[in-house]
């Protein structure tokens, strides 16, 4: 399916919004990342209702965030697990997320490239 990708700096700097739209889906969720003390955070506003937060860490090729599972609000049976971000070019970078359905993995792989 086609996926439009938003991505935009808000609240004065302090926090940037991760939106995605799905061709055939009548909703979009986000994600915001946000700095809390000295952890890059991401709270993930799923469409199943739930709010995953991870951590991330920049991986030693310089081009890479790793985000882990710190905790969740509402129902864990479906949830967000991991995401990774991987920078190809200022217009060109990848995201990797792994959905939870009970112990099992889903993985989405999305190779994002900017529209004029």
């Amino acid at each position: 399916k086609h996926a439009q990708v938003t991505l935009r700096v808000t609240s004065m700097g302090n926090a940037f919004l991760h939106e995605i739209k799905i061709d055939g889906r009548k909703d979009d969720p986000i994600t915001m990342f946000y700095l809390d003390n000295d952890l890059l955070t991401l709270t993930h506003y799923c469409d199943v209702g739930n709010r995953p937060r991870m951590t991330g860490k920049s991986l030693p090729d310089g081009k890479t965030i790793d985000f882990e599972f710190l905790d969740i609000a509402g129902d864990p049976h479906y949830h967000m697990h991991h995401s990774k971000f991987t920078m190809i070019d200022a217009d060109h970078h990848i995201e990797e997320w792994t959905f939870m359905v009970g112990d099992k993995p889903v993985l989405a792989h999305l190779d994002l490239q900017r529209r004029n």
